[in-house]
């Protein structure tokens, strides 16, 4: 059975691949922290901490793939040296060791927030970060094939709770008496994380075809709901009192007002998404 490496294997994204490939490959994993693995507790995968000699990692084990999930956002007390640490000098070490130790595949996790269309003023530090930490891998490229996945707007069950999903979620649930939001004409692709999970078990079933060097995959539906769409489905599926204040609060600074995901590149895998966004939020629910 071959192994993959998962970082931020109790993450959103990293918790559900690790349960998901498990049933085809043997799963390792890497986190920054063993004191609180919430999310894979009844689960018995052998996890390393990042303090831990990441070249002894590769050469205790005979990886097949390293899958990077971890990630760091920059909250208000979050020294940017992290972001730094987390976001770009691990994936580029982790990618170096693959190269030495004839891994396979190196699939990386990306976000749409990186585009160079975007000067979207939220989360500059994270999307800064993400932006660089490519740069640097496509610079180091190998003999280890790289794999960038650009998810568009990712939910689902478990995903952590100050997030725009999950928050509206319980809000309408829990009847709140009002909920104020933008206009919500600003369009996303929202992508059901099992459908995440398919996407990435596709390219690893396709890593013999992948190109030698650098490809990158946009992992989404193909298709685009605006933030008023999402909320009022929520609001219809929970039969929610709450009133919607829309346009009580202004869009960021260069807002992105369209996005969507041109998937075409793992349709031609053979990987298709099953959750249209009315069955994806009763799953939340």
């Amino acid at each position: 059975m071959k192994t993959i490496l998962i970082t931020g294997i109790n993450g959103f994204l990293g918790s559900h691949l690790a349960k998901k490939l498990k049933e085809e490959y043997n799963i390792i994993g890497l986190e920054y922290s063993l004191e609180n693995l919430d999310r894979i507790s009844s689960e018995n995968f052998l996890v390393y901490s990042s303090k831990d000699s990441l070249e002894e990692i590769f050469e205790q084990n005979n990886i097949f793939a390293v899958i990077h999930a971890a990630t760091l956002y920059r909250r208000s007390n979050t020294p940017i040296e992290n972001i730094i640490a987390t976001n770009i000098l691990l994936p580029v070490k982790l990618y170096e060791l693959a190269n030495s130790f004839n891994v396979n595949l190196f699939v990386n996790t990306d976000s749409f927030f990186n585009n160079s269309k975007y000067n979207y003023s939220y989360l500059p530090d994270y999307t800064l970060s993400k932006k660089h930490s490519i740069e640097w891998l496509k610079l180091m490229q190998g003999n280890c094939k790289l794999v960038n996945m650009k998810i568009f707007h990712m939910y689902g069950p478990n995903d952590a709770p100050n997030k725009f999903v999950p928050q509206i979620v319980k809000k309408l649930q829990e009847n709140e008496p009002y909920i104020d939001t933008t206009q919500g004409e600003q369009t996303r692709d929202f992508v059901f994380i099992d459908d995440v999970v398919s996407s990435y078990s596709y390219v690893l079933k396709s890593y013999l075809i992948l190109p030698t060097g650098y490809i990158e995959y946009q992992v989404g539906t193909g298709k685009s709901n605006s933030i008023k769409d999402f909320i009022l489905t929520v609001q219809k599926l929970t039969k929610s009192s709450t009133e919607l204040r829309f346009g009580a609060v202004p869009y960021r600074e260069n807002e992105i007002m369209e996005s969507v995901a041109d998937t075409s590149l793992l349709q031609n895998l053979g990987w298709i998404s099953n959750y249209a966004l009315k069955e994806g939020i009763k799953k939340c629910l």
